[in-house]
């Protein structure tokens, strides 16, 4: 891989984690300043083992491995920190799609009394939407959704959508998508 490339989606990553960061801002004042998303780490890793109880195992202590290799260079990974506790981790991938990015993992801290509690999947889908749309893509698409999260992701804009999944269409904004099929 093309080391300019490399740091081209490196850059967008960071451009699209810091999007998601100013969206907030506006949405939860009180949360903005507390916050920090970067990549999935070993520190990530580490944190997210002493979730309790975490009823998903997603199996983030592969990520690094997958960062590693050439096939997943444009997937976004996300960790999301609420002062020095991890609140939520995110992995997405275009697996080779020209049209649609897949978030293929999501998973907040199972804590309840976390501030960060009903805001972990819109601040992950928005740095997804952001990076999406560096990269042209049309489509952000929740991969193999939990039945309990979709209403969840219905009130973040995502629509099922025929042929596609359960979508969010970056080419029409959340007010505008009436897929319903």
């Amino acid at each position: 891989m093309d080391e300019r490339l490399l740091a081209e989606l490196t850059a967008l990553k960071q451009a699209a984690r810091g999007q998601a960061l100013l969206e907030i801002r506006d949405q939860a004042p009180h949360l903005a300043n507390s916050l920090n998303i970067g990549e999935i780490d070993t520190c990530a890793i580490a944190a997210h083992e002493h979730w309790h109880p975490a009823p998903h195992d997603f199996g983030w202590e592969r990520v690094p491995g997958w960062k590693a290799r050439q096939a997943h260079c444009n997937a976004l990974d996300i960790a999301l920190w609420h002062e020095q506790q991890l609140a939520g981790l995110c992995w997405a991938s275009p697996l080779g799609s020209k049209d649609r990015i897949m978030v293929l993992y999501l998973q907040r801290n199972p804590d309840d009394r976390l501030a960060t509690k009903g805001y972990v999947a819109p601040l992950c889908l928005s740095a997804v939407r952001y990076y999406a749309l560096m990269l042209g893509l049309q489509w952000v698409v929740i991969k193999d959704p939990l039945p309990q999260a979709r209403a969840a992701y219905g009130l973040d804009g995502f629509r099922q959508v025929k042929g596609i999944g359960l979508a969010y269409d970056l080419t029409r904004g959340y007010a505008a998508l009436n897929h319903e099929e």
